[in-house]
């Protein structure tokens, strides 16, 4: 099956379905020429400033089924890349000959214009024409077609049209050198509005201009690596960059790269607020929703990579878990709300004490805790947890149903990673964990240090 072409026929209101003057003109004429006979005449088309048109018209006689081009106007010929002059229809081939062919035998038969658009089949620069089909007679008895045709859409309009639609930022590129042959940079071909608003520049302060001396953020971007090997390799790149701007905007940008002749085409696709959402939900992933701190989830990444660290570098790392005394009865007696209040409570003592960017502070489980300390021994571990133990006490949480103590206190177990091919973070662990234990047995409310 054969796929008709696009177009559209007006036969009744052309009037208004254009707003070309000179399709207008030509109707109202062709109107007025047939006032006083049956079928306007060729003659009122040779009279007055209709000569000044005929660049834009072609003129065709009917010989039988066929039409032949008596005139075919010098632009409709410049677009269409050839001159039909004395041809037939049936000549000009395409998917387009059978729909000029049926609109040429409509108007003559009904001797009645129509105003036709439709989609070009030949010209490279014409995207849509509009066609105004007037149905003419001669002194001699021929019928003739008088046919006014004229661009409505090129296709360099249809580009900027989706280039200014698209909503990501486009900016076309041409490596340009100078006439001794110096290398001059990259030249702006083309710009559309999202790329423009991206950086607060006008297409008239770039277009035509080097991007490195009219763009203030064509460095910060650091492309241009990607945009010669894109050029020369004919390749597609994809990259991202993270743009402090000009305007003191910090964005996120995928950026795409697809190379022209001599140049390359950046598609550049503002993902800050994505990024910023996709943060949002990684936080929210590792983050304890009760206390604001890491999750245990966290918690275990983090343990595993501080411990391959730790290995590699030698460096210290120790781990000191916590555990509240007594929660139970606390919430008993409290209620769990107050049990609530006390665990966060509990949280910002933890951060106060352990506040290094570093360190890392969970919620373990339910009212135990666990701080990592890269870069930390068991000495100053101690300390830090040493002075964690006075914090509580001068904050003096009330804990009437405690038997330790009338406050909340805590009990801590502490142990260092001792990087011998046996320890890893389940060893470092069970050894904190079993600190704990015994801080537990011995007392509560103090810290004791892994055997």
């Amino acid at each position: 099956m054969t796929t008709q072409i696009w177009h559209q026929v007006v036969r009744q209101g052309i009037e208004g379905a254009t707003e070309n003057p000179h399709v207008l003109e030509l109707l109202r004429h062709w109107v007025a020429s047939r006032q006083d006979r049956p079928r306007a005449s060729m003659a009122m088309f040779h009279a007055g400033r209709w000569s000044e048109l005929y660049p834009k018209m072609m003129l065709l006689r009917r010989e039988g089924d066929e039409f032949v081009y008596g005139h075919y106007g010098a632009e409709i010929a410049r677009y269409s890349q050839g001159d039909m002059t004395g041809r037939r229809v049936s000549d000009f081939g395409g998917r387009l000959t059978s729909f000029f062919h049926a609109c040429y035998v409509e108007a003559l038969d009904s001797h009645q214009p129509l105003y036709t658009v439709h989609v070009s089949d030949r010209s490279l620069t014409v995207f849509t024409w509009e066609r105004l089909v007037l149905p003419l007679h001669s002194p001699d008895g021929e019928d003739w077609l008088l046919v006014y045709g004229h661009p409505l859409q090129t296709r360099h309009q249809l580009l900027e049209s989706v280039l200014d639609a698209t909503s990501d930022a486009l900016l076309a590129l041409r490596r340009v050198g100078g006439a001794d042959g110096t290398d001059l940079g990259w030249m702006v071909l083309v710009c559309n509005p999202p790329f423009m608003d991206m950086f607060g520049v006008s297409r008239a302060a770039l277009v035509g201009f080097l991007v490195h001396e009219a763009l203030a953020d064509w460095a910060a971007l650091n492309i241009e690596a990607e945009c010669l090997l894109t050029m020369h390799s004919r390749g597609h790149r994809s990259v991202t960059r993270v743009l402090l701007t000009s305007q003191n905007e910090l964005r996120y940008l995928d950026i795409q790269l697809r190379p022209l002749k001599d140049g390359v085409v950046i598609s550049l696709t503002d993902a800050t607020d994505l990024h910023e959402a996709q943060k949002r939900l990684r936080h929210l992933a590792s983050t304890d929703a009760l206390t604001g701190l890491d999750n245990r989830r966290e918690f275990d990444e983090q343990f595993r990579l501080e411990v391959q660290r730790a290995r590699r570098s030698g460096e210290p790392l120790t781990l000191v878990m916590a555990d509240i005394d007594a929660f139970k009865p606390y919430n008993d007696h409290y209620g769990h709300a107050a049990g609530d209040d006390c665990l966060r409570q509990f949280a910002l003592i933890l951060k106060s004490i352990f506040a290094r960017e570093l360190d890392v502070v969970a919620r373990y489980g339910g009212e135990e805790f666990a701080m990592l300390l890269p870069g930390t021994g068991v000495e100053g571990a101690l300390n830090l947890t040493e002075r964690l133990l006075l914090r509580l006490a001068r904050e003096a949480l009330p804990h009437a149903a405690s038997p330790v103590a009338e406050v909340v206190t805590a009990s801590f177990g502490v142990a260092a990673f001792q990087g011998h091919a046996g320890d890893d973070e389940v060893q470092l662990l069970r050894r904190a964990d079993a600190a704990l234990y015994e801080a537990k047995l011995t007392g509560r409310n103090r810290v004791c240090r892994a055997r």
